[in-house]
C-alpha cells in the first residue's frame, strides 16, 4: 500500500515538474496550442485495434458484461443476468473477478497480432489497455488486477506495442477507465463488495483517490510504453478537469522532448483543445474543416458487440471498406475494431475478412494513404450510384462502390462527374485510368464546363467485387 501512494506520489512530482518546465501547460489555451491530428496520421487513414480482455470468456452479450449481469429488470439486454446465475451461480457467490483466472490468454502471439494487423493494411495499431472493468493489460504498479500479475501473467500493451514498432506502425492504445467509477455501485449482495476488490470495480473507493488513480493509470502508460495515440472513450467530463488537462500536457511535453508528435483523442465535447475528435460508428457525410477519427467495430448485430462474443454477427468486407471510403473522402481517418477470443487468437471468419480488407486495400491504396479530401466528398450519379473523391498533389480519385448505372453506346459505358468541370477542378486532366489487379485499363474522357465525362468498355472485366477506383491525372 505505502509503495503505490509513493508511486502515486512520485508520478504526479514527475508531472508538475516536466509541465513547469516545459512548452504545455495544464489548461485549455496552452493545450490548444498542440497540432492535435499531426500529418502522419493524415497520411495513415487507416488503423486497427483490439478489444480484448477478461469479458471475452463469458463471451456473452458483449464487453460491458459486467454491468449487464447485475441487471435484472425484465427488457435487460440477452437475459443477462439469468444467463449468469444459471451459467456460473449466483452474484454473491460468482462475481466478475472470478472470471480473471480463467482469461489465461494461453495462445497469445503479439508477432500473429502484427502480421493481421499489416496484412489488413493498416498504419497504425494497437489494443484496449483498459475498459471499464477496471482490469489493467499491461504490467502496472498502480493496481493489482493487471494482466502481468493475474490472468495472463503477460505484459500484454507491452510485447504488443514492441512489435507493432518494429514492424514500423504507429503504436495505439485506448484507455476507456473514465467510466470505471460510476459505471454501476457495488452493492453488499455482490461478492466483488469486499474492499480488496476495490481497484477492480472503482465505485467503493474514495472519489479523489480513484481519479488520481485514473490520472495515474495514463502517466503510467506513457512512461512505460511510449504510445504515439492514446484514444479515450466518451464520458471524460467525469474526470476531474485538472488531472485531465496535467496528464495531457505531461504527454504533449514529454513527446515534444524527442520530437514526436502525438494524438489524444475524445468524444463530443469532452476536450476543449489539443485533442483529435472521435465519431464512434459515425461520420459527417461532409467534408469536416478538421480531420477526425472514426472507430468502427467488425462485430453487428442486436448486442453489437466490440469483444468476442460467441456466434457473433460480422460485418463483411465490403461494408468496411465502403465505411473507410466514406469516411477518407470527409477528411477523417477510419479505426477498424477486432474481437479476439479468451485464449488470445482471433476468430477464422475475423481473418478472413481483414484480409479481403487488406487485398483491397494493398490494391487501391493509393486512392486511400496519403490522400486529402476532394472540396466535395462525393457526388451521386443517381439514388443508387455515388462517386467518392479523394486527391493528392497530381490526381483526382473517384472511387465507385457500384458500377455506374450509365449509358451504353456501341459497347461503351460513359458516365459525367459534374464536380470535376473545368470551373470546379480548376486544372487541366491529362488522363484518365481504371486500376486494376495485374494491369490498368484505359479510358478516354472528355473535360468541358459541365463536367468530366468518363468511357470505359462496357464489357472490361472489373477488378474488384468491392469497389473501383478512378485515378485522373491532373496538372
Amino acid at each position: 500500500m505505502i509503495k503505490k501512494l509513493l508511486l502515486s506520489l512520485l508520478l504526479t512530482t514527475q508531472s508538475v515538474i516536466l509541465i513547469a518546465q516545459s512548452e504545455y501547460q495544464g489548461n485549455w489555451e496552452s493545450l490548444s496550442k498542440h497540432k492535435s491530428v499531426p500529418d502522419w496520421m493524415r497520411d495513415a487513414k487507416f488503423g486497427i485495434y483490439c478489444h480484448w480482455g477478461v469479458y471475452a470468456v463469458p463471451a456473452y452479450n458483449n464487453e460491458h458484461y459486467i454491468k449487464a449481469m447485475r441487471d435484472t429488470s425484465n427488457y435487460s439486454k440477452l437475459g443477462t443476468h439469468k444467463r449468469h446465475e444459471a451459467v456460473y451461480g449466483s452474484l454473491d457467490k460468482f462475481d466478475y473477478h472470478n472470471f480473471i483466472p480463467m482469461f489465461k490468454g494461453e495462445n497469445f502471439n503479439a508477432e500473429e497480432w502484427a502480421d493481421l494487423f499489416i496484412k489488413g493494411g493498416a498504419r497504425f495499431a494497437g489494443l484496449v489497455g483498459e475498459h471499464h472493468d477496471g482490469f489493467a493489460m499491461w504490467d502496472s504498479e498502480l493496481t493489482p488486477f493487471n494482466s502481468k500479475d493475474m490472468g495472463p501473467k503477460r505484459d500484454i500493451v507491452g510485447e504488443l506495442g514492441k512489435t507493432i514498432k518494429e514492424r514500423d506502425l504507429k503504436f495505439f492504445v485506448s484507455l476507456h477507465h473514465e467510466l470505471n467509477y460510476t459505471n454501476f455501485k457495488m452493492s453488499p449482495e455482490f461478492a466483488g463488495f469486499d474492499a480488496k476488490y476495490q481497484k477492480l470495480y472503482g465505485s467503493t473507493m474514495p472519489e479523489d483517490e480513484w481519479q488520481r488513480m485514473w490520472r495515474d493509470k495514463c502517466i503510467e502508460v506513457i512512461n512505460k510504453y511510449q504510445p504515439d495515440i492514446i484514444y479515450h472513450d466518451a464520458w471524460l467530463e467525469r474526470v476531474n478537469q485538472d488531472y485531465l488537462k496535467s496528464y495531457m500536457a505531461y504527454y504533449f511535453n514529454d513527446a515534444a522532448k524527442s520530437g514526436k508528435e502525438v494524438i489524444v483523442t475524445y468524444k463530443g465535447e469532452d476536450i476543449k483543445g489539443g485533442g483529435m475528435l472521435d465519431h464512434e460508428n459515425n461520420n459527417p457525410d461532409k467534408i469536416s474543416e478538421v480531420p477526425f477519427l472514426s472507430d468502427y467495430s467488425i462485430g453487428t448485430g442486436f448486442s453489437f458487440s466490440w469483444g468476442y462474443t460467441e456466434g457473433m454477427k460480422l460485418r463483411t468486407a465490403e461494408e468496411i471498406i465502403h465505411h473507410l471510403i466514406e469516411i477518407v473522402s470527409c477528411n477523417g481517418q477510419m479505426l477498424l475494431n477486432l474481437s479476439p477470443k479468451a485464449d488470445g487468437t482471433f476468430p477464422e471468419d475475423q481473418k478472413i475478412i481483414v484480409n479481403e480488407v487488406g487485398r483491397w486495400l494493398w490494391t487501391f491504396g493509393e486512392a486511400i494513404y496519403e490522400t486529402r479530401p476532394y472540396h466535395v466528398p462525393f457526388e451521386n450519379l443517381s439514388k443508387e450510384d455515388r462517386v467518392y473523391f479523394t486527391q493528392t498533389k497530381d490526381a483526382v480519385f473517384a472511387i465507385t462502390t457500384k458500377w455506374p448505372d450509365a449509358e451504353i453506346k456501341n459497347g461503351v459505358l460513359s458516365f459525367k462527374l459534374k464536380e470535376l468541370s473545368k470551373s470546379k477542378l480548376q486544372k487541366k486532366v491529362t488522363s484518365v485510368e481504371l486500376f486494376g489487379l495485374k494491369k490498368i485499363e484505359g479510358c478516354t474522357f472528355k473535360h468541358t464546363e459541365e463536367g468530366l465525362t468518363i468511357s470505359v468498355k462496357s464489357n472490361v472485366r472489373l477488378p474488384s467485387d468491392i469497389a473501383q477506383v478512378f485515378k485522373i491525372y491532373v496538372e
